[in-house]
């Protein structure tokens, strides 16, 4: 639920711009509020903020979403995080063509799809637990 974003230290710069971004993120989950690219781009760094977060010992700070899928991958079952290896490479793979200036089909991305990025920001808050798990 949301109320878990309250568990974050506000004090901390970091902690309260995942927790904007991830309202940012419900907003646009609830009501489609925003700009594609931009809420693309927070999908990628609360899920970030999140591995690093959750699993500081199997992550370095600055790992990007990439870092993570490969160190999640590399480690296989031994890895805390490896159910989420396919949540996190699907919204890796989608966010890096859309998002990420180095991708090598950004030219040819397909325009966005509202219901296919909303598919992608709920995974993504389903995975930070900021909505329940639906169906």
């Amino acid at each position: 639920m949301i109320s878990e974003i309250a568990q974050f230290d506000l004090e901390d710069p970091c902690n309260r711009r995942v927790a904007s971004q991830i309202v940012d993120l419900v907003l646009f989950y609830k009501t489609g509020v925003g700009r594609p690219q931009e809420i693309i781009s927070k999908t990628r760094f609360v899920v970030e903020t999140y591995c690093t977060f959750t699993y500081p010992s199997y992550f370095d700070s600055d790992d990007t979403l990439s870092r993570i899928v490969e160190k999640i991958r590399n480690a296989a079952e031994q890895h805390p995080a490896c159910a989420l290896l396919d949540e996190l490479d699907d919204i890796h793979n989608y966010s890096w063509d859309h998002c990420c200036d180095d991708a090598p089909n950004r030219d040819v991305a397909d325009p966005f799809d509202v219901t296919e990025l909303t598919s992608y920001v709920r995974r993504t808050l389903e995975i930070v637990k900021a909505i329940p798990t639906l169906p």
